[in-house]
């Protein structure tokens, strides 16, 4: 099953949700609700050490979980695995962290970009389309589809041939049993 749209572009381009998530809005962490402000401060620093955080668009309530590098959620993690400053830079501006992750989302690749204030836990972000991870994706949805039609083909050729064996053994086996 292709992970992409065939058009991904236009899909980016036309959709409702994407058309809003593009423009420049209002984010928050949401992680760790639960706890005082200055545990979910630590926490936000924790998980971007960890190359993951959690975020919501304010205005449409579009929850995310941003990953800054290669399996940041998986208990095989190598314990030094540490994201890139490309995906998140605390140099940039001072008191704000500047973040960078790309995904997958209603079959688009996307571009999330945006910062957070390391006090507030608030900030700015939008969704930009991945036109880089696009055509990568595209190129594997080509090659299922590729390898697909020729599963299907296959499959068709050895259906023929074993109708077409079954009508050869039919006469015979009709003369045998008289």
């Amino acid at each position: 099953m292709p992970r992409v749209f065939p058009d991904q572009k236009n899909k980016f381009e036309s959709d409702d949700i994407f058309k809003k998530l593009s423009q420049e809005s209002d984010v928050k962490y949401t992680g760790y609700k639960d706890k005082p402000h200055e545990e979910r401060k630590q926490k936000f620093l924790q998980d971007l050490s960890e190359g993951h955080t959690v975020v919501t668009f304010i205005a449409t309530g579009t929850n995310l979980t941003l990953l800054f590098c290669q399996r940041a959620l998986s208990d095989d993690r190598p314990p030094d695995t540490r994201p890139s400053r490309e995906n998140v830079d605390f140099e940039r501006e001072m008191g704000k962290v500047h973040m960078t992750s790309h995904f997958i989302m209603n079959g688009v690749c996307i571009k999330w970009v945006g910062w957070i204030d390391m006090d507030t836990l608030i900030g700015k972000a939008r969704l930009l389309f991945d036109d880089e991870n696009a055509k990568v994706e595209d190129e594997v949805m080509r090659q299922v589809m590729k390898e697909t039609q020729e599963r299907v083909r296959l499959f068709e050729d050895n259906q023929r041939k074993w109708q077409e064996q079954q009508q050869v053994d039919s006469p015979q086996m009709t003369t045998s049993s008289q």
